[in-house]
């Protein structure tokens, strides 16, 4: 059975929640938009639920430990096509084991999530000394990369303490991701809504900050789909990045 999910940390988690429920061994967990169907597997497609994702991520808190769950998390942005079924794994050894697990390295799934985990984290860490902004004609700040890892939410709060006085925007132009930050908190967003984009850069970031700090942004908050593929707000003080 392939698990389908949204792509969002809340599904991967929602679909360990069903997989202890339907007492299934999923064949893989796997965002929507990466299937290959197989004559050989069935498709369950999860719906993702906050209260059921909640859950795991509390079982997992307490089961085994905070450590755990920054891994799983660091993992997860890595984007690495099996992450999510390595996540189900390292979840239900780790309720066996306990904090154990997490120098149980002898375990492939185990030691799968421990070196993606390593590898966001010091991609992360590189690009908090590495990251340049450049300040544009509308005075906004602005700085591009293109990491490996889905790393842009692990920066914004260091360069919002860092900068706190100062509009900008980090972009991240592998995946088209935009963090950006007005003075008092960050909105992220995969560009421009719309179908027509502005023909410069300038009027490019101009119409962006304009869409999402004057005219849909509150509205944008409350259910972005985007942020569902970032760690929920209610998470972010786990992360030791955050710390930083």
């Amino acid at each position: 059975m392939i698990y389908i999910t949204d792509g969002s940390f809340e599904g991967i988690l929602t679909s360990v929640f069903e997989a202890f429920r339907n007492r299934e061994e999923p064949e893989d967990i796997k965002p929507g938009v990466d299937v290959q169907l197989s004559f050989l597997s069935g498709i369950r497609e999860i719906v993702t639920d906050s209260e059921k994702s909640e859950r795991v991520w509390r079982g997992v808190q307490t089961k085994i430990s905070q450590r755990a769950l920054e891994d799983l998390y660091r993992a997860y942005l890595s984007g690495h096509p099996k992450v999510g079924l390595y996540i189900y794994r390292y979840i239900k050894i780790g309720l066996k084991l306990g904090d154990r697990v997490e120098n149980y390295l002898q375990h492939p799934d185990v030691r799968a999530i421990h070196d993606l985990s390593q590898k966001v984290a010091n991609e992360a860490h590189r690009f908090l000394g590495l990251l340049r902004f450049r300040k544009l004609k509308n005075g906004i700040y602005y700085a591009c990369y293109e990491p490996d890892n889905n790393i842009t939410m692990l920066l914004t709060d260091h360069f919002a303490k860092r900068l706190s006085d100062q509009p900008w925007i980090i972009h991240d132009r592998k995946r088209d991701i935009f963090a950006l930050y007005n003075g008092e908190e960050v909105v992220f967003t995969s560009g421009l809504p719309g179908p027509v984009r502005p023909a410069s850069e300038e009027e490019f970031y101009e119409e962006l900050w304009k869409r999402y700090f004057e005219s849909i942004a509150i509205e944008s908050r409350r259910n972005p789909r985007l942020q569902k593929s970032y760690m929920p707000r209610r998470y972010w003080k786990y992360l030791p990045e955050k710390q930083l």
